[in-house]
């Protein structure tokens, strides 16, 4: 029998713990976490042994962690200016890794961000390992493309992209920046899985930046063609935070609930009028087909590390273009 997939998950005390829960329902072992200091590691252990039956251990040291632990994957969930210095240590170590989003994030502006992310995609492909990034709304192409053949039959061709995306605010308030560069990987992904070779045409380009908010249109040029795309992102201070999106004027809503097996695990649902769908969760699809891909190299990431990287540049120009 083959062992079990290894998993460490860096920064655990977060969305990290929704990670480590969907590795274990994927069969990998979750041997430990990486938190910043001996009590918060114990306070996550806990948490983890209430979520799934975590038993491994925290550790405090990511050094010690990879050596004693020898994970075959370390999935990084730390703040974004963190996840360079660990992506790269986890890959000299021979480590698969899988990324929160944005791949790399460095305070000194879009260049030196931009060299480091490159410098972890050229890292991997060096060291044959799989990178992947976690903007898993790319897992809901197959479930929209239901819904739209259903309704009007073939897509043969996208010629406009609509996302609206919104999150309930915890904590301070954010810039309209920090909103963007955490929201908008999330419908970026989408048009990438639409046209993946696609760039913005910088003369098209319009953003609008405003209280917690931005709106940017802009044509997406690609082999297949041309597409015009309108973004929004923004905080949301009460109510339910709305997640729309969809191609040549056909939107749907998602949401989510409790998946109806009542296993204690979620699923995503896409609406439009009166007829939904009921979706795996897209972050358990994600993972799982990187865990796959760790156990079988032939197969790839979701959002491989080269994605990852072009949906963090076109972040970057609608940033720069403000």
């Amino acid at each position: 029998m083959e062992r079990a997939l290894r998993v460490a998950i860096a920064g655990a005390s977060g969305i990290g713990k929704h990670h480590a829960k969907w590795f274990h329902r994927t069969g990998a072992q979750v041997v430990g976490f990486w938190g910043r200091n001996r009590e918060s590691a114990a306070a996550t252990e806990r948490v983890l042994r209430d979520i799934f039956p975590f038993s491994g251990q925290g550790y405090w040291d990511l050094d010690r962690l990879l050596s004693e632990e020898a994970p075959d994957v370390i999935d990084v969930c730390l703040p974004n200016e963190a996840h360079f210095d660990c992506v790269k240590c986890a890959l000299e170590r021979g480590c698969h890794v899988l990324c929160e989003k944005p791949l790399a994030w460095h305070s000194d502006g879009p260049e030196q961000t931009q060299m480091q992310a490159r410098a972890l995609v050229d890292l991997a492909r060096q060291s044959n390992l799989h990178l992947g990034v976690c903007t898993q709304y790319a897992a809901s192409l197959p479930y929209y493309r239901q819904l739209y053949e259903e309704a009007r039959g073939s897509l043969a061709t996208v010629e406009s992209f609509y996302a609206e995306m919104e999150t309930l605010a915890r904590g301070r308030l954010r810039s309209a920046a920090e909103v963007w560069i955490d929201m908008a990987p999330h419908p970026l992904s989408m048009l990438l899985a639409w046209m993946p070779d696609g760039v913005i045409e910088l003369g098209s380009l319009q953003v609008v930046l405003g209280s917690g908010e931005v709106r940017t249109c802009f044509s997406f040029v690609g082999s297949s063609g041309s597409c015009r795309c309108e973004i929004i992102v923004r905080d949301l201070y009460a109510g339910q935070p709305r997640r729309r999106f969809g191609v040549n004027g056909f939107l749907v809503d998602c949401t989510g609930r409790p998946a109806p097996n009542g296993n204690g695990t979620y699923c995503s649902v896409l609406n439009i009028g009166e007829s939904e769908l009921i979706c795996d969760d897209f972050m358990s699809l994600l993972i799982a087909r990187f865990a796959e891909a760790a156990i079988q190299p032939e197969l790839t990431p979701l959002v491989s590390g080269e994605v990852g990287l072009h949906n963090l540049e076109l972040q970057l120009q609608v940033l720069q273009n403000s």
